[in-house]
């Protein structure tokens, strides 16, 4: 037996065994070649993954309505199919996975976050492949609603919410090209509608719900380090934060337990990763706590960053007159996404002796 036949036979007897190890192959390839969420091949790379899979996704749709007919030459290759989409997929849902995951911190993104994960996952179990198509289709509009997030604001250089429908747009016009498709192709509208409409449509629909709620990740911002500060020095090459904190707290960077005196100013100083020509506004918004528990909004303090740098634009912004008790500062996005939260914890401080402060290079 020739080694093609033997190994047909093979998966012909274990489809799901290859199943999983192709889509394993796809993640470990892509975890080794990924780069900057804004490098050229990479985005070029994806672009074509996800064209190839539009493509393998329309016939796999005419195949199994019945309208297209393979001859045998033909279905010898097709049936090796299966193993290439489980590559794709792997491939771009590992990435997805580990961009989303770098601008995710806020509870509501990792909602998210889990639900790419979950269908990640769910893709290799032999329940869920049996529903055929419809989870392929899912798949698809959660891959291309994903690449156009982060793809039209490295295209164009910022976050806007225009520039997030544009995607979105893009995407529903993918899938509207492969439903036209099939109907030139003579695939029954019922087939259509419960195979591919309803797929397509509840996942576009779940997607722009969680980007109108801030359950998205503001890709392709992610916050590299953050800290409180008493005060914030830059010299010709860093920006130094000093602080008071015990360096045991290693979770911390700074001072968020912060001592306060009259006239000190609370400064928080972040590093925040952008793709190159990124060109945009964050915001750093300041909640109080009052003695009701009530969550009061003091201030949204605008700060212009500028990609490029690998290990993210650094800026701080101060705030004086805080009063005691507990704040949250959210860094948001120019549309509203959180990209990052810091609790500090404001207290009274009467001493008047000379401080120690530490230094953290940024």
């Amino acid at each position: 037996m020739s080694f093609t036949k033997k190994l047909r036979e093979t998966y012909h007897k274990k489809p799901i065994l290859f199943g999983f190890l192709f889509f394993c192959a796809g993640f470990i390839f892509d975890l080794i070649t990924l780069g900057r969420i804004d490098d050229l091949f990479n985005l070029i790379q994806q672009g074509c993954y996800l064209f190839l899979l539009s493509v393998l996704v329309m016939y796999e749709g005419q195949i199994e309505s019945g309208v297209l007919k393979l001859n045998s030459r033909a279905q010898r290759v097709w049936e090796f199919h299966d193993l290439i989409v489980h590559f794709l997929f792997g491939s771009l849902l590992s990435a997805y996975t580990i961009f989303y995951f770098t601008s995710a911190s806020h509870l509501s993104s990792f909602l998210f976050l889990s639900l790419l994960i979950f269908f990640m996952i769910a893709n290799e179990f032999p329940q869920i492949q049996k529903m055929g198509h419809p989870i392929r289709v899912t798949l698809l509009s959660l891959c291309s609603l994903s690449y156009f997030a982060f793809f039209y604001p490295i295209l164009f250089g910022k976050l806007h919410f225009l520039i997030s429908l544009l995607g979105f747009l893009t995407s529903v016009g993918i899938m509207f090209t492969i439903h036209w498709w099939q109907q030139k192709k003579n695939v029954s509208h019922d087939y259509l509608r419960d195979r591919f409409i309803v797929p397509a449509a509840l996942s576009h629909l779940v997607f722009f719900f969680m980007f109108i709620f801030s359950f998205i990740p503001p890709v392709p911002l992610a916050v590299k380090k953050i800290g409180v500060y008493y005060d914030v020095k830059k010299t010709s090459t860093d920006y130094e934060g000093y602080h008071l904190t015990g360096s045991w707290k290693i979770w911390q960077n700074g001072s968020q337990d912060f001592y306060y005196r009259t006239g000190d100013k609370v400064h928080i100083l972040l590093s925040i990763f952008s793709p190159t020509d990124f060109k945009d506004h964050i915001f750093l918004k300041w909640s109080h706590e009052d003695e009701n528990g009530k969550i009061v909004v003091h201030d949204r303090i605008p700060l212009e960053i500028r990609g490029g740098r690998e290990k993210g634009f650094r800026g701080y912004g101060t705030k004086q007159n805080v009063l005691p008790g507990n704040w949250t500062v959210d860094v948001e996005s120019a549309d509203g996404r959180i990209l990052r939260s810091i609790d500090i914890h404001v207290i009274p401080d009467k001493d008047l002796t000379d401080r120690n402060y530490k230094k953290d290079i940024f």
